[in-house]
């Protein structure tokens, strides 16, 4: 009885222990290389470090790059679950939307644009793994169909819940990381 009751014990602190420990990799030192590509980011696209640190760090592959390739795939893997995240909530508005209202077209045009993003996204992994310069060009019209569905919105006044809008903002980080990585990788 002694036994089962120090076993209670024991499991308890440790359950109590493991829930106040701060989470797996929260204190972890960030990698050079993505402090580098982030302070880059910074520079070339006015994004703040802490945001780009903190929303990459986060992805577990991102963490375990240790070069520029494994690292622009990864933020390339991210930012094509992303995408698809964002076309789908799209499509559920677009499906929800009456078809005569303003904002239709709008919503419309960003279920086109994240899923050319998509598209662009997944082949742009392909390209990278077999050393395709066109990346660069395919990731540049990628940010040309997103901005497509910014300005679609803000013509037509549409107001984005929280979420989706948070989802836009990082799918165009994560677009623009892995241009500039891209970029890097193949000295363009």
């Amino acid at each position: 009885m002694a036994s089962s009751i120090s076993y209670a014990v024991f499991i308890a602190s440790l359950l109590l222990h493991l829930s106040s420990s701060p989470a797996p990799f929260a204190n972890a030192r960030v990698s050079q290389l993505v402090r580098s590509v982030c302070k880059q980011t910074q520079e070339e696209f006015g994004y703040t470090y802490r945001q780009c640190v903190k929303s990459l760090w986060k992805d577990i592959p991102i963490r375990s790059a240790t070069n520029l390739k494994d690292l622009d795939i990864a933020v390339l893997k991210l930012a094509a679950a992303n995408a698809a995240q964002a076309k789908a909530t799209f499509e559920k508005a677009f499906n929800a939307t009456d078809k005569n209202t303003n904002g239709t077209v709008a919503i419309k045009q960003c279920v086109d644009s994240y899923d050319f993003a998509l598209g662009a996204f997944v082949f742009a992994v392909r390209g990278v793994n077999d050393s395709d310069k066109s990346v660069t060009k395919i990731l540049t019209q990628a940010q040309d169909d997103l901005v497509r569905c910014q300005r679609a919105l803000a013509s037509f006044e549409v107001q984005l819940p929280m979420p989706i809008s948070t989802t836009n903002f990082w799918v165009m980080l994560y677009r623009d990381v892995a241009f500039l990585v891209t970029s890097q990788f193949f000295n363009i």
